[in-house]
C-alpha cells in the first residue's frame, strides 16, 4: 500500500511511457496530462490511475534507480545505471562499507553507492564545486538517503581526504591519477580505488599513475548493455541505444 512521501513508478497501459511522482505531493504534469498524486495515498501497489486525459497507468512502487533515472535533477554530467552498479561490484561495496568519492557531481552515484553501503556504512563525497553540493543534497534527501553520506567541499588533488580510513575510493573527476597519493593515505590495505574514465588519454594516465604508485591488481573494464524490444514479433535489439559510455579501472592496494 503507498502512503504519503512514497515515490511510484507509473506505467502506461499498452505502451511504453513511463514516470515517476511522489504520493501525496498533488498534481503531478506529464506529456499524458496532469495525475492527481493524492488519490495514490491508501491505495494498493498496482492500482490504475487515470491522468487528465484519460491515459490509465498502473502504479508501483519505485526502484532507487527508477527515482535516480526520472527525478533527480543534474548539475553535472550522471553516470549511467549500468556503470555504478558496476562500480559498486569492482570496489567490493556492500552494508558496512566506508567508502569515499571524489566528484560527487549531482549525487547519481553517491546514491547508488549509499545505498548499497547501508545500513552500517557511510559514503565521504567530496566535490570542489558549491553548485554541485547543494543539487546533491537535494537529490539525496529526495530518497531518503542523506543520513549514510558526509558531504564536503574540497579540492582532492590538492588538499587530500582528510584523516580517513576506507574500505574504497571511486573516483569519478576530470583528473583522477593526481589524486592517487592522497587515496594511498587513506585506503586500508587490500582496499579498492575504482575509477571511472571517458577517454583513452585519461585512462593511460590513470593506469600509469597507479602502477608507478604500487597499486595491484589493476584491471579496465567497459560494460555494455544491449536493450531488445519486447514486443511479441518484434523482438530485436532496440533501433538506438546507449552502449559504450566509458571504462571502469580498478586497483587494490597492496
Amino acid at each position: 500500500m503507498f502512503k504519503k512521501g512514497d515515490w511510484a513508478l507509473l506505467l502506461e497501459e499498452g505502451r511504453a511511457y513511463k514516470t515517476v511522482v511522489r504520493v501525496g505531493s498533488g498534481k503531478a504534469q506529464t506529456i499524458r496530462g496532469f495525475i492527481d498524486t493524492d488519490v495514490l495515498a491508501g491505495a494498493p501497489h498496482g492500482a490504475v490511475i487515470t491522468s487528465s486525459l484519460g491515459v490509465k497507468f498502473k502504479a508501483l512502487p519505485a526502484s532507487i534507480f527508477d527515482v535516480i533515472e526520472h527525478r533527480f535533477k543534474l548539475s553535472a554530467q550522471a553516470i549511467y545505471p549500468k556503470d555504478a552498479v558496476h562500480i559498486v561490484k569492482a570496489a567490493g561495496i556492500g552494508p558496512g562499507s566506508v567508502v569515499a568519492e571524489a566528484g560527487t557531481g549531482s549525487g547519481f552515484l553517491t546514491a547508488v553507492l549509499a545505498w548499497y553501503v547501508k545500513p552500517w556504512g557511510v559514503v565521504y563525497s567530496f566535490d570542489n564545486r558549491i553548485e554541485h553540493m547543494k543539487t546533491a543534497v537535494r537529490n539525496l534527501e529526495a530518497v531518503g538517503l542523506l543520513n549514510y553520506v558526509e558531504l564536503q567541499i574540497r579540492d582532492v588533488v590538492k588538499s587530500g581526504f582528510g584523516a580517513l580510513r576506507v574500505d574504497a575510493v571511486v573516483l569519478d573527476m576530470g583528473d583522477p591519477w593526481k589524486a592517487l597519493e592522497h587515496v594511498y593515505e587513506i585506503l586500508r590495505p587490500g582496499g579498492s580505488v575504482v575509477i571511472f574514465s571517458t577517454t583513452v588519454e585519461h585512462m593511460a594516465k590513470s593506469v600509469e599513475a597507479l602502477k608507478k604508485r604500487g597499486y595491484v591488481n589493476i584491471s579496465i573494464e567497459e560494460v555494455l548493455v544491449r536493450r531488445w524490444k519486447s514486443i511479441l514479433g518484434e523482438l530485436r535489439p532496440e533501433t538506438f541505444d546507449v552502449t559504450h559510455t566509458g571504462w571502469i579501472i580498478s586497483a587494490r592496494r597492496g
